[in-house]
């Protein structure tokens, strides 16, 4: 269970510090609240071989990946520099913004004051930040790939058939697709998801699930080491 979070008495217009961190760790519950319950449901997806429905579920995590990255380092900036409005404004476009209600709401509920309500950070926004940041750390970015490869089997196109088709001559016939979870091949990514959520763990000066998200680190780092060692 996550802990609960209580908000200081600061008004949204003059966020100061504890507000913001308080915001931070508002984020950082809600996003592993959430992914938490997507991931465990890929693994379900994966253990019944239902890799096509995996690919859907897969796009989503890497865009929070994205999302993660971008927080970690703007909200990081603006943080170190005590920028605390411009931090607030930031929280406020990421945990209130909706498209949906903005464009559509009136229809439903005429009364919500829509022009209020901020503009939601653009998934473009965020996948830019994780290329730079693949640049930065690997010395080259494949997001625009790997992102690209997790849309063409998320929308309706002939990557969706091709899995189930098998061609000779003239005759196709239909097949199961294959129940190998390695054609989702982006899954490393979780790896620098894990590493976004401590940095915005240790940007909120969080305690409590901090830990065991270092000890998640930890274990990847282990693993690493024993698949290097035994392939020396």
């Amino acid at each position: 269970m996550l802990p609960s979070l209580v908000r200081p008495s600061v008004p949204n217009d003059k966020p100061n510090e504890d507000l913001v961190l308080w915001g931070t760790n508002y984020y950082n519950y809600c996003v592993i609240a959430h992914l938490r319950v997507v991931l465990r449901g890929i693994v379900d997806l994966i253990n019944l071989g239902n890799v096509p429905t995996a690919f859907v579920a897969c796009r989503h995590v890497y865009e929070w990946t994205a999302h993660t990255c971008y927080m970690s380092k703007t909200l990081g900036d603006h943080i170190a520099k005590q920028e605390w409005a411009e931090a607030g404004q930031l929280q406020s476009r990421v945990m209130e913004a909706n498209r949906w209600v903005k464009e559509h709401g009136e229809k439903y509920e005429p009364s919500y004051p829509y022009d209020e309500m901020p503009d939601q950070l653009r998934l473009k926004k965020s996948l830019a930040a994780y290329a730079e940041y693949q640049i930065q750390t690997y010395g080259a970015s494949d997001v625009g790939d790997s992102y690209a490869l997790l849309s063409e089997h998320s929308h309706p196109n002939s990557a969706c058939f091709n899995p189930y088709c098998r061609f000779s001559g003239a005759e196709v016939r239909f097949v199961r697709p294959s129940a190998d979870a390695a054609l989702l091949g982006e899954e490393r990514c979780l790896i620098d998801l894990v590493q976004f959520l401590h940095k915005m763990l240790l940007l909120g000066k969080e305690r409590t699930v901090l830990p065991q998200v270092r000890a998640i680190i930890d274990q990847i780092i282990a693993a690493a080491k024993t698949v290097k060692a035994k392939s020396v």
